[in-house]
């Protein structure tokens, strides 16, 4: 009887481990759900890639992804932790936290992070966040800063930095400086058709006297 016990608590489990997903399946499925919007479904998916395999940080910042469209920021944070704690310079990432944190409502600490990444990294792209989420929190004097800060850095050769200026000043209603920012854009790259349709809605007719040469270009006096 134990022999005959034994044998059957064995195919018990191989019959459970064969019907055990492989990780490129959980994967794809997650991914599938994510792409449908069943949110909950794909972090479900995440989460069993994660709880088999915790060292993969990809599939960790997807299933905070998942966490964060299903409306759960809270519950996201601590993979994103891992993540930027892992791979810091890695953009996506800390993207995402902030977004997590600003969903959540963590004020202080998401103005933390990305103060702490701008000022120890110094970079173009890290500025342009700082600036972005300082301008969701209202923090309106922060956010020009950052952004301006943002295209000294990036010595005006970037439409991201000017686009986000724009924008900014477009939010507060500053209508002239948002015209020149979107000039300064059109100089950079004139076939940029979210440049050239945010310029139409402000009544501008973008055309070949419509550039601006970037102020911060300007300054490093490279020829034009």
């Amino acid at each position: 009887m134990r022999r005959i016990a034994t044998v059957i608590v064995s195919g018990l489990l191989l019959a459970s481990c064969s019907t055990q997903r492989p990780l490129w399946r959980v994967a794809e499925d997650g991914e599938y759900w994510y792409k449908a919007e069943q949110f909950e479904r794909s972090a479900a998916d995440f989460g069993e890639y994660v709880t088999r395999k915790p060292d993969n940080m990809e599939m960790r910042y997807n299933l905070a992804r998942s966490l964060v469209a299903a409306g759960q920021p809270r519950e996201a944070l601590s993979h994103l932790s891992v993540c930027t704690d892992v791979e810091p310079l890695n953009d996506k990432y800390l993207d995402l936290q902030a977004r997590a944190l600003f969903d959540a409502g963590e004020r202080e600490q998401l103005v933390e992070i990305l103060s702490r990444a701008s000022s120890e990294r110094g970079r173009v792209q890290d500025f342009v966040r700082l600036g972005v989420f300082s301008q969701r929190l209202g923090n309106l004097d922060e956010a020009e800063q950052a952004l301006l800060t943002a295209a000294k850095i990036d010595r005006g050769r970037s439409v991201v930095v000017q686009r986000s200026l724009a924008d900014f000043y477009g939010s507060i209603g500053d209508t002239d400086r948002q015209v020149r920012r979107l000039r300064m854009a059109y100089y950079l790259q004139p076939d940029n058709l979210e440049t050239i349709e945010a310029a139409r809605a402000v009544g501008e007719i973008p055309g070949p006297t419509f550039g601006l040469v970037p102020e911060e270009l300007r300054l490093t006096n490279v020829p034009e």
